[in-house]
Parts: structure tokens; C-alpha cells; sequence
């Protein structure tokens, strides 16, 4: 899942790796984020290490009293976002309109290098390793909980799933939860639900990583 609303998606600035906690509105999503994943109970807890996203694993966890260790994995960090982190789209426009214009004329994987931030593959040769280093640590059949970001989720997902899957600018809403499933076999995965925010009361979410 990708965490909670952090400060820095309320106010729209680009995070990418730089370290932002939850906002308000981000612990009670992760809130109802925790209750939902309460039943039936998951296995194991793993999350990326910047705050956003640590919290809101420390969150859920009080709220489907879970009580074994929450791992943090380096892996699962959100893409690095170069020129972009720290930024808002008005700083951006602003600084370097010619840039920004550009841009938006570039195909995405030419975007990421233009900016200095990391590619898709760079992504997901860290962040596919990160899951297949969890799922082999793990017996099979067991439920376990991922909390991470939006462009790295992003990235995975649309390898394994295809281009389809949040297409355009697209990403998964804050505290929003994503199930996939490998058959017994470790034949998969199988996308089981999408970004899905049934369990929060209301949604509020900034475009961007």
C-alpha cells in the first residue's frame, strides 16, 4: 500500500526520497488503513524507512494489533526525484519554465533522466529485489503488508501488470491498498484489487511522487 497523506503531499511538494512525516489527514487515513487490514490477520509488516511511510506502518499496526517486528527495507524507498524533490509545480515553472515545458513534451523514462532522478529500471531493479528478498524470507501462503510510495509502486506495477495499470500521471491514492497474490507453485503475481480506497471516508491526494 502506499502510505499515508504526508505534509508535503498537502502542500503539493515533490518528495521523492527527501523525509516528510504524515500530516494529520495521513495517520487517520492510516488508521483506516490498519482496521481494514485487521481481517484476516497478515503475517508480517515491511515498509520502506522514510518516515511517511514508517508511521504509517507503526499506525496500522497498533490498529490491527499486530505486535511482532515492522522491517525496514532500503529497497522499497520512493524513486530519487533529482531537480524535482523539494519542489512544487509553481517553484518549478518559476525556476526553469523552459524545463518544465520540455518536459512535458518528453517521453516519461527521458523525463526521469533530464532531471537527474532514477529510471524505471533503476527503480525496479532495487524495488523488485526488496519483494523478492521479503517473499522468500516468508513460508508460503502467508498475508503480507507492504507500505511504500506512489512512483516506485508505480513502476512495479506496471511491469508486471502493463502499461494499463495507472496510466498517464496516474498514482495509487495516499493510504489507498493494492493486493496481489503468487500461487503456491510461485506462479504470478495475480492483481487481486487496485489502488483501492473503500476503506477510507474520504479521499484527499495530490498528483505526483
Amino acid at each position: 500500500m502506499r502510505h499515508g497523506q504526508s505534509t508535503a503531499n498537502a502542500t503539493g511538494v515533490w518528495q521523492g526520497q527527501l523525509d516528510f512525516p504524515l500530516s494529520d489527514e495521513g495517520r487517520e487515513q492510516s488508521r483506516h488503513a490498519g482496521r481494514a487490514l485487521a481481517i484476516p490477520p497478515f503475517d508480517a509488516l515491511y515498509t520502506s524507512p522514510l518516515s511517511r511511510a514508517y508511521e504509517t506502518a507503526r499506525v496500522i499496526a497498533r490498529e490491527a494489533g499486530f505486535r511482532e517486528e515492522i522491517h525496514a527495507v532500503p529497497g522499497l524507498l520512493e524513486r530519487a526525484g533529482g531537480w524535482l524533490e523539494g519542489t512544487t509545480r509553481e517553484e518549478r515553472e518559476a525556476r526553469d519554465p523552459a524545463l518544465v515545458e520540455k518536459l512535458a513534451l518528453l517521453p516519461e523514462e527521458e523525463r526521469w533522466s533530464l532531471v537527474g532522478a532514477e529510471t524505471d529500471e533503476e527503480v525496479l531493479a532495487r524495488f523488485g529485489e526488496a519483494i523478492s528478498e521479503i517473499r522468500s524470507s516468508r513460508s508460503p501462503g502467508e498475508r503480507i503488508v507492504v507500505v511504500t510510495h506512489g512512483g516506485a509502486m508505480r513502476a512495479f506495477l506496471r511491469e508486471f501488470f502493463g502499461p494499463e495499470v495507472l496510466p498517464g500521471a496516474q498514482r495509487a491514492h495516499n493510504a489507498s491498498i493494492t493486493r496481489f497474490a503468487w500461487g503456491a507453485d510461485g506462479a504470478g503475481p495475480r492483481l487481486l484489487e487496485l489502488a483501492s480506497t473503500n476503506h477510507l471516508p474520504r479521499v484527499k491526494n495530490l498528483p505526483g511522487e
